[in-house]
């Protein structure tokens, strides 16, 4: 089978996994982003190890392994203070091991703490929408994975077809100009996309705030996208996993939707209730 035919399997089924988590939404949710979460750990560990870094992985499993949980916890039973106080007991042990720990180097440390934002701090927005039942935050949730999955399926298509002018050579040679302006395009439809998606749920946020979101994210997902090879590059791998065929590993397939999450989080916060 040929790469293309490999990665629309692949595509087809992260939707109807995303679509079930949607559906279900509460401890199934919560259950699913724990365990893309525990991967991605695992991913990044790995890279870093290319380099001779080695990260402390028990505050970072743990941290993992809770986050979500307590957040669902703190939505159903109002407990805001669990999940802060999980992240500090989590940093401090960082520093601490790093203390006592003659063995460990502070590359080791700032490389901790680094995962502790990437992936795991950005994976956490994800776990901001959907848990309600059917309320707006499931828009949301489908606009995150949506907006971006739709410009980077974009971009390579069109790119693969059409592309001449390399974007970042030096950081992913594969990427064009004209792949990268045909992302911005799947944006929108992306947005669209949700917008009557939504319906099944019985939600209506209007097109606008879904159309003008999906565009944004359009740019900021491409930029997550270049952001997660600038570290493949740097540590000398194709992918920070194997687990998807021809897709990579997790955050091979979310590093556009983790850089977009915080902007549809602010935007459901603030703009649309």
């Amino acid at each position: 089978m040929s790469e293309l035919g490999i990665r629309a399997i692949v595509a087809v089924f992260l939707i109807a996994f995303l679509g079930l988590v949607v559906w279900l939404g509460g401890w199934v949710q919560a259950l699913a982003l724990t365990a893309i979460a525990v991967l991605a750990v695992i991913e990044m560990g790995r890279m870093f190890e290319k380099k001779d870094i080695h990260v402390c992985r028990a505050p970072l499993f743990i941290l993992a392994g809770a986050e979500f949980i307590l957040l669902l916890l703190n939505e159903r039973y109002g407990a805001p203070f669990l999940l802060p106080a999980l992240w500090i007991v989590c940093f401090l042990y960082v520093v601490t091991e790093r203390i006592l720990n003659k063995n460990r180097r502070t590359e080791d440390m700032i490389a901790t703490v680094f995962v502790m934002i990437y992936p795991l701090t950005l994976l956490l927005c994800f776990g901001f929408f959907g848990y309600n039942g059917n309320d707006v935050s499931r828009t949301a949730l489908m606009l995150v994975f949506a907006a971006p999955c739709m410009a980077d399926n974009n971009a390579y298509l069109f790119g693969r077809k059409f592309g001449k002018r390399k974007l970042c050579p030096a950081i992913s040679p594969n990427k064009t100009v004209e792949g990268y302006i045909a992302g911005l395009l799947g944006g929108p439809m992306g947005g669209i996309l949700v917008y009557f998606l939504q319906k099944l749920w019985g939600l209506d946020v209007h097109w606008g705030w879904l159309v003008g979101l999906g565009f944004v994210g359009g740019i900021v997902g491409q930029f997550g996208d270049l952001f997660a090879s600038t570290m493949k590059r740097w540590a000398g791998i194709k992918d920070f996993g194997t687990l998807l065929p021809k897709h990579g590993g997790v955050v091979d397939r979310l590093d556009s939707a983790m850089m977009f999450a915080p902007v549809v989080a602010a935007a459901f916060a603030y703009f649309i209730r």
